[in-house]
């Protein structure tokens, strides 16, 4: 079994796999994997991964006609990811060499702790490391009120165990509300280390000027009563979603199980 898993849905990011596949290159840390949902790839993206497995072989590469949900292809990674651990390694977004290698240390050195995250740099440009730093210090009592992990947190595979995996109904919030089933669940540290590079480039699915992100924040607002920042949409929300049901992989739980 490997002891990390990362997972990395794809699409429509081919000007970012050459930085990626570097990215992953130049990690310290070596006993993990990279599990890419390759949605619609080309075939030029093909062979560039191809390529990279001929030197590393560390990229379990499953190629997906067609597009499928965001929550669909990650969940798709889990499925097939072998690790201990687990993190969401976004192609667009960079880290630094010993980001895998601080967060798994992290683990290891705290077995009562169920997730880690921490530091990271906005930046304007792919490959860039100026841009403003996001300090999550002091912010552990906010976890289970509404703050996401952020871009760069790891998880060990027994606390996914219970919580479930990303709720394929969402679109741009699976990754918050997955958050808010770890923070109720399980003990999560802080790591107080910048652990990579967060592109916001303003052009992703919950940035998009039609972005359903708002909507979706109340949809997890209301799933786990939290104070709704914008009472205007939850009848939209509450009518276009199943607030109770969390849905991956052909499985069903129910969020009002993760209520205190």
């Amino acid at each position: 079994m490997t002891k990390v898993s990362c997972i990395s849905p794809s699409y429509k990011t081919g000007k970012y796999l050459d930085g990626f596949l570097d990215s992953i290159s130049e990690q310290t840390f070596r006993d993990f994997e990279v599990v890419l949902d390759h949605n619609d790839p080309t075939k030029r993206e093909i062979e560039q991964v191809e390529d990279h497995n001929e030197k590393e072989d560390n990229v379990t590469h499953i190629v997906v006609e067609g597009v499928d949900p965001i929550g669909v292809s990650m969940n798709r990674c889990i499925e097939r990811g072998t690790g201990d651990y687990f993190c969401i390694w976004n192609i667009d977004d960079l880290r630094t060499p010993d980001s895998l290698e601080v967060m798994v240390k992290a683990l290891d050195d705290n077995p009562d702790v169920d997730f880690v995250y921490g530091n990271y740099v906005k930046v304007p440009q792919f490959r860039g490391t100026d841009g403003e730093l996001v300090d999550e210090t002091g912010k552990e009592e906010w976890l289970r009120i509404g703050m996401i992990l952020g871009p760069f947190f790891m998880v060990r595979r027994s606390l996914l165990e219970k919580t479930g995996w990303f709720d394929e109904q969402l679109i741009s919030g699976a990754d918050y509300d997955l958050a808010m089933r770890m923070a109720r669940r399980g003990k999560g540290l802080h790591i107080p280390h910048i652990l990579g590079y967060y592109l916001d480039e303003g052009l992703g699915q919950s940035t998009k000027p039609n972005s359903r992100q708002p909507l979706e924040r109340t949809v997890i607002e209301l799933r786990y009563d939290i104070r709704v920042l914008d009472t205007k949409l939850v009848p939209q929300a509450s009518s276009e979603y199943d607030l109770n049901k969390i849905t991956f992989n052909d499985t069903v739980i129910e969020a009002s199980d993760f209520n205190e």
